[in-house]
């Protein structure tokens, strides 16, 4: 906008505007710093004019003052990131004529107050830019230099009057160069990092140690269609919002000290459909280790994940391929142990004391394998065509009693139900979708120790979106580095696990053209959502043996 303006303008408004682009914090200490040394000038001037008194005119300069703080304070309090030219320029302005009528009104050159005039020129570099500073040293230099000029008929010493006078104009422009220059460094310095972060291909996003947001470049203004003006000062969880209400995966880093890597989640984009974002945070922390922000890198996966889909659909033996060489290693565990025991059982017949122990080991693992090959089968298995309406509201509350039979015992327990008050219908495979649920229930109070509260909901979009499945529960958490695994296949926390379970789920919900994530709960525990289409409006029973469309 600037750069479209006639030279002349352009060159008036970049010298109107300040470069100041440091912290809130600053400019809350140079507006207290001011009303304390505004307080010690008037008590000054009245000790030194005691005799006389303040004049009406000095008393009414040091209450506009005082007005000018005040409402330099207020507004800093109100912005966040960005103060208002106007107010910095009449703020130095206003300063410079305190000090000025208060050096006039005391002594002139030879007042105790002419080293005001450098704190002004000091500010004026600092908030404003190294060419603010000069021109602010030049009219120091000025108004001085008539203060010398007032005083020569009073002064037996002409040369020692200039001599300070010069004195003081050093000092003035000296003053301008040091803060000017610092300034203009550090400009330069934020300017290089804005133009190699806008010139990314990829968001970016730093907040504070509370959230709140303190840069974001071009890129991650368009991933999620903002306004980059709009977004400076306001918390992460305004910015980046999921799409299923549930913590923003930024705050959820700060909050448990962890960071995320390659962490998949649906955000909010202003109006649009939700984008498949792909996150990885880095905290930063000072000399101390203590958290002072964090960065978040980002990129839109939504179009990679449709192509991610399709290759699912369309090449399941490459995925069976690739479980060989872990269903290997996961069956010669216990075929080693099958193998071992009969041998001892071999050599030891006549120990008949033996034989049922060897016999309890040969049949565990013969279990254990057995569960092994079964949940790979389960995995590796086509789906079924045979597709059929399922109510999710009836398949929830049989969830829910199952549970209870199984874990309820302690009385600890709590299962709440969250659900619609109309028909909540999706066309698919009734078994396998409630095998999924009962997965991801038992899972979710394994997790809590069988205590503790899980809450599972449906929201139901009125516009015919997805349907979405929440199992919230209040245990420790899923670690951000484990997020990214935990659906892989053979992959477990538990001692005794196999690790298919949510591999199985992931398989049988990607194969009704859904999609199954985990998200972190606000102040702790974990959510897993299941995202399904609805089923079409006025479907009849003639047409549910029919795949949904998209499916091969």
């Amino acid at each position: 906008m600037i750069d479209r303006l006639p030279p002349p303008l352009r060159y008036l408004t970049e010298f109107l505007r300040p470069s100041y682009d440091g912290p809130v914090t600053w400019l809350w200490f140079v507006g207290s710093s001011r009303i304390a040394l505004l307080v010690i000038v008037v008590l000054g001037t009245q000790l030194l004019t005691a005799r006389d008194g303040l004049s009406v005119v000095l008393v009414g300069i040091y209450l506009g003052a005082l007005a000018s703080s005040l409402w330099y304070l207020i507004a800093v309090s109100r912005q966040q990131r960005v103060i208002p030219p106007v107010l910095t320029w009449t703020q130095v302005l206003v300063d410079f004529s305190v000090v000025a009528v208060t050096i006039s009104y005391t002594d002139g050159q030879s007042s105790y107050f002419t080293f005001l005039l450098v704190i002004v020129i000091l500010e004026a570099g600092v908030l404003m830019g190294l060419i603010q500073g000069f021109v602010f040293a030049t009219l120091s230099t000025a108004f001085m230099f008539f203060q010398a000029l007032w005083s020569i008929p009073h002064e037996p010493d002409p040369l020692l009057l200039w001599y300070n006078f010069l004195i003081q104009g050093i000092a003035f422009f000296f003053t301008a160069f040091i803060s000017g220059y610092w300034n203009q460094r550090v400009s330069r310095m934020k300017q290089f990092q804005r133009e190699i972060l806008d010139n990314m291909n990829s968001g970016f996003l730093i907040t504070d140690d509370k959230g709140i947001v303190v840069a974001i470049n071009h890129s991650a203004c368009a991933i999620l269609n903002l306004k980059e003006s709009n977004v400076a000062g306001l918390h992460v969880d305004g910015v980046m919002r999921p799409d299923s209400a549930t913590e923003c995966p930024v705050t959820t880093a700060l909050r448990s000290g962890r960071d995320f890597t390659s962490y998949e989640f649906y955000a909010e984009t202003g109006g649009t459909a939700p984008k498949l974002l792909g996150l990885t945070t880095n905290r930063i922390s000072d000399s101390h280790g203590h958290v002072t922000g964090l960065i978040a890198s980002f990129v839109d996966l939504t179009e990679m994940a449709r192509m991610r889909g399709e290759l699912q659909r369309q090449d399941r033996m490459a995925a069976i391929g690739e479980l060989s060489a872990g269903l290997a290693h996961e069956i010669r565990n216990p075929v080693a142990s099958i193998r071992g025991a009969m041998e001892e059982l071999a050599v030891n017949l006549e120990h008949p004391d033996m034989i049922p122990r060897l016999a309890r080991i040969a049949i565990r693992e013969s279990d254990h394998l057995n569960e092994i090959v079964t949940g790979f089968l389960d995995f590796a298995k086509k789906p079924s065509r045979g597709y059929e309406l399922v109510e999710l509201r009836t398949l929830l509350h049989d969830v829910k009693a199952k549970m209870m039979r199984l874990f309820g015992e302690s009385g600890n327990l709590r299962i709440n139900l969250d659900l619609p008050g109309r028909p909540c219908e999706v066309l698919g495979d009734g078994t396998k979708i409630h095998q999924v649920f009962d997965n991801l229930a038992q899972n979710a109070i394994e997790a809590m120790g069988s205590q503790g509260a899980l809450e599972m909901r449906v929201v139901q979009h009125a516009d015919g979106g997805p349907v979405e499945i929440h199992f919230e529960d209040t245990g420790p958490g899923i670690a951000p580095d484990k997020v990214a695994r935990i659906f892989e296949p053979f992959y477990t926390e538990k001692p005794s696990g196999v690790g298919m379970g949510l591999a199985i789920c992931m398989r049988i919900i990607t194969a009704h053209d859904g999609i199954i994530q985990v998200a972190s709960r606000p102040g702790g525990g974990t959510a897993m959502i299941v995202r399904l289409p609805q089923a079409p409006r006025g479907l009849n029973a003639a047409q549910e043996g029919a795949a949904p469309a998209g499916r091969g």
